[in-house]
């Protein structure tokens, strides 16, 4: 097959495809409109829909000034990466999976600035890790894309926990999940003992999602994504998420002096460090990923700094970084595509062959460097003009910074373009595609438009209320382009000529870095999920050990000790209870426990079992001596089919005196543990029956049973009216054990235990007929008197057993006609249909129907007849199951 054959159906599959990656080009585009439509300068806009009206909790979202500059950002730079991608991935098979996972994440990013609800804030911060994940992880094929892929997903997941108890507490002490409340009540909130731990866990989300020191490793990492995901993710999006969350909840939190030290320290720390770092990359990729941590960190300490000029410069430098970061990303994807490397030195001449990229690269490092008039000369003016106003220490951060940015803007575009052609790489014109070089070259172009034609605009619109948005009251009136000849100016000269001094020296200092041992991150945090791992394996070793007693001898011993905790007095009360138990209930008791006892000491599997039976059957007359019929037939037919399941494994089950026995000491354990229990169990009940109940909730349902039911039966109106979605769930609960019961057993052959009886073979013919009826008859009458479908099905049941044991389990599979699971689902699905008639008259799922008028019959009466059926498929099910021959 030749290489065009092979090509060819990727190409076509595009062909076919090609409206919908239109779609997703289209998308961001409509949103953009619509942002654009919908936005007030002068007031926000929002919109709430309750979410979970019981705990307060809305579907609220708020387009305000920096709402909206976050949403013009994604959806504007989204549409450009978007049709960047469509031609950077073109014949991958896989690309329309790629664009849709960005479209995801464009998505989630657009819900987490314009969500006012903050756990809906969260639940969107959340999808964006998710699909974060997916986009660096798509080359999956490659180890090194999963395993950075699987690291941002932790720092940033184990963030997002943080984050949402911060979040919980911000809600706790404002009363309240929305944030325009919240931020109304900044100033009550001060002296509340949530604040300062809800300030550390929303900085902790916050600095994990945008690359703080010492979180910042991940963000070059995650470089192993496809270049149109560094690109939009990791320069003007996801890690710009913290820095939206911190300037949102800044009107909280900016007042503390936690507040300012934490993120002026973090961010510096970040600026500086990742800056030497950057300077030693000679990978051009990684070189801008670390530049994306220093910008991160300048826009950490412009929030900490907090005053009209540093929130302007935060703003300003937002825009001119997503518009210089994202081109530049795409310019270094061409030259991967046209060279195969990205290694800065061999790269060289470039300057034919990406012409069109060179101009878009050119202009967006003219932004990078601060010369003028572009959008980033703009934010270092502004980021001066705040670092003078807290002092020289702020300034001398800021020049040190800004210069190595200037040497890493000037390596960017004269490495790779100028000089001789290079002979060692083998290059392919790849600029044929317009989609390569358009949207770079378009938000390069921004970068210097926006400050020459629309900065009135822009400061009217978006760095006013976006200020506003951020310190509630500011007097900043606008932003202006020229003022003159400043110290600011001059900090921009000093700061261009310092970069083209380390620029002359980039070689050497990068040499010079390689050589000294960084402290290295990643090691680290390798290191310490190593731990993780190996803790996991020492807590796996001794909960999960696969013995069952070892299981059963851990959950009873923690219940004893939960128990011993917290004793309970009970001595009066058993004496004062003592004085009125009858001599019937004092002979039921000793019958209780002696047969308990037996079951626990006896050697013989046969007598167990009995005495097992008798504790069961001793407990139905308990419930029958103190008025709980239905209970009472139901626990009498549970344990009736508990004996003959017994009956059946009994044979499969190893004789008692051949397991292993346990010390005298093990034995002692188990007697205290059990003591323990009893005991705690005994003084919980008496504790409980000494305290008069409430009968609120019994009398509304003796009340409205009747009224509302139509149903003298008040236990059986409960299960198919009241409560009918709890006896829904629990059948549905029958039928899946039953289903994961089965299809542990080996075989699906059955095997003959018939009793060899011809008495017993005749009257099991005419009792289960007549059992069957019987069921039939408790189906009919339960909703007035004792039965119900389940009582009914249970019986049913014991009648289809005894055939089973008269014939062969064949016969019983025969008489049913079809297989006793499809029974159980065809028996959910007419309760569901029952439940499901309501809404046809606008009630809620299973709110009872009734027909009096018509004929004596109501959706709770249909319902009931699925629940028999449930039962009958469900535990049949297992009963002829657990009746085959097991090897």
């Amino acid at each position: 097959m030749t290489q065009d054959a092979k090509v060819k159906p990727l190409y076509e599959s595009d062909h076919r495809r090609q409206p919908l990656l239109l779609g997703f080009a289209l998308l961001p585009l409509l949103i953009l409109y619509a942002a654009f439509v919908l936005f007030s300068s002068e007031q926000g806009r929002g919109v709430s829909v309750p979410w979970v009206p019981s705990l307060g909790i809305n579907l609220s979202f708020y387009l305000d000034g920096l709402s909206f500059l976050f949403v013009l950002l994604i959806s504007g730079v989204g549409v450009l990466i978007q049709i960047y991608a469509w031609s950077y991935l073109r014949g991958k098979a896989s690309r329309f999976a790629f664009h849709l996972y960005l479209t995801l994440f464009m998505l989630a990013m657009l819900g987490v600035v314009i969500s006012d609800n903050i756990l809906l804030l969260f639940v969107f911060w959340e999808l964006t890790t998710l699909t974060s994940y997916l986009l660096i992880g798509f080359n999956h094929e490659n180890p090194k894309s999963r395993k950075n892929a699987l690291q941002s997903l932790l720092v940033t997941g184990a963030g997002g926990l943080a984050l949402l108890a911060g979040l919980i507490m911000l809600g706790k002490m404002a009363g309240s999940y929305e944030l325009t409340a919240i931020i109304a009540q900044a100033s009550e909130m001060q002296n509340h003992s949530l604040f300062l731990p809800s300030l550390v866990l929303v900085l902790l989300g916050a600095f994990t999602k945008s690359a703080q020191f010492p979180f910042h490793f991940w963000l070059p990492n995650a470089m192993a994504a496809p270049t149109p995901v560094s690109a939009y993710l990791h320069s003007a999006t996801m890690v710009k998420a913290g820095i939206y969350l911190l300037a949102r909840v800044s009107p909280v939190y900016s007042d503390s002096e936690v507040w300012f030290y934490a993120l002026g320290t973090f961010g510096s720390v970040t600026a500086i460090w990742c800056a030497l770092l950057a300077l030693k990359q000679t990978d051009l990729k990684m070189m801008l990923a670390y530049s994306t941590n220093v910008a991160l960190g300048k826009l950490t300490l412009l929030l900490a700094v907090g005053t009209d000029l540093a929130l302007a410069a935060a703003i300003l430098f937002v825009v001119a970084h997503s518009f210089y970061k994202a081109a530049l990303f795409m310019v270094v994807g061409n030259i991967d595509k046209a060279t195969g490397t990205r290694d800065m030195r061999v790269l060289s001449g470039l300057k034919t062959l990406l012409g069109l990229s060179l101009v878009a690269a050119g202009l967006a490092a003219f932004s990078k460097a601060g010369l003028p008039p572009f959008m980033g000369f703009l934010s270092k003016e502004y980021m001066y003009k705040a670092g003078l106003e807290l002092g020289v220490p702020i300034v001398v951060v800021l020049l040190f910074i800004n210069a190595i940015m200037v040497a890493l803007a000037l390596a960017l575009i004269i490495k790779p373009f100028l000089g001789a052609p290079s002979s060692e790489t083998k290059t392919q014109p790849v600029e044929k595609d317009a989609g390569l070089w358009i949207p770079p070259l378009l938000l390069a172009l921004a970068s210097l438009s926006v400050p020459v034609f629309g900065l009135e605009w822009f400061s009217t619109h978006l760095i006013v209320p976006g200020s506003n948005a951020i310190a509630l009251s500011t007097e900043l009136q606008g932003v202006k382009l020229w003022q003159g000849f400043n110290i600011p100016l001059l900090l921009s000269g000093v700061t261009l000529v310092l970069g083209y001094l380390v620029y002359r020296g980039i070689t050497p200092i990068s040499n010079r870095f390689n050589s000294v041992p960084f402290p290295d991150a990643n090691k680290v945090f390798d290191r310490l999920v190593g731990a993780m791992l190996r803790l996991a394996a020492v807590q796996t070793s001794w909960l999960q050990h696969k013995s069952l007693s070892g299981y059963v001898l851990l959950s009873f011993s923690i219940l004893a000790l939960l128990l011993v905790v917290d004793p309970l007095p009970m001595v009066q009360g058993i004496k004062t209870g003592l004085l009125q138990v009858r001599y019937y209930e004092f002979a039921l008791a000793i019958a209780l426990v002696v047969s308990a006892l037996l079951c626990a000491i006896s050697t013989s599997r046969l007598l167990s079992v009995a005495a097992l039976g008798i504790v069961g059957f001793m407990t139905t007359l308990v419930f029958m001596l103190y008025s709980a019929p239905d209970v009472a037939k139901t626990l009498l037919l549970v344990e009736t089919l508990m004996v003959i399941f017994v009956v059946l494994l009994i044979k499969h089950m190893p004789t008692i005196g051949s397991v292993k026995k346990h010390s005298h000491r093990r034995k002692a354990l188990h007697m205290a543990i059990a003591t323990v229990i009893g005991v705690s169990v005994t003084a919980i009940l008496v504790r409980v029956t000494s305290i008069p109940l409430e009968s609120t909730v019994s009398d509304f349902y003796a009340n409205n049973s009747l009224l509302g039911g139509f149903g003298r039966n008040v236990v059986n109106v409960i299960l198919v009216d009241f409560r009918a979605i709890d006896t829904l769930g629990e059948v549905v609960v029958v039928v899946v054990a039953g289903l994961s019961a089965v299809s542990l057993l080996k075989t699906h052959k059955y095997h003959s235990h018939r009793i060899q009886s011809l008495i017993f073979a005749t009257t099991s013919h005419i009792v289960a007929a007549l059992m069957l009826v019987f069921s039939i008859y408790l189906l009919l009458r339960g909703h007035n008197a004792p039965g119900g479908g389940f009582i009914g099905a249970l019986i049913a049941v014991i009648g289809f057993a005894l055939l089973m044991f008269a014939e062969s389990p064949q016969y019983v599979v025969n008489r049913l006609h079809y297989p006793p699971f499809t029974i159980a689902v065809f028996g959910i699905a007419v309760s569901i249909g029952a439940g499901a008639l309501a809404l046809l008259f606008q009630q809620p799922f299973l709110t009872g129907l009734w027909w009096k008028e018509i004929i004596p019959l109501g959706t709770p009466f249909i319902f009931d007849i699925g629940i028999y059926l449930a039962v009958i498929g469900g535990v049949m099910g297992m009963l002829l199951r657990v009746n085959e021959e097991l090897d």
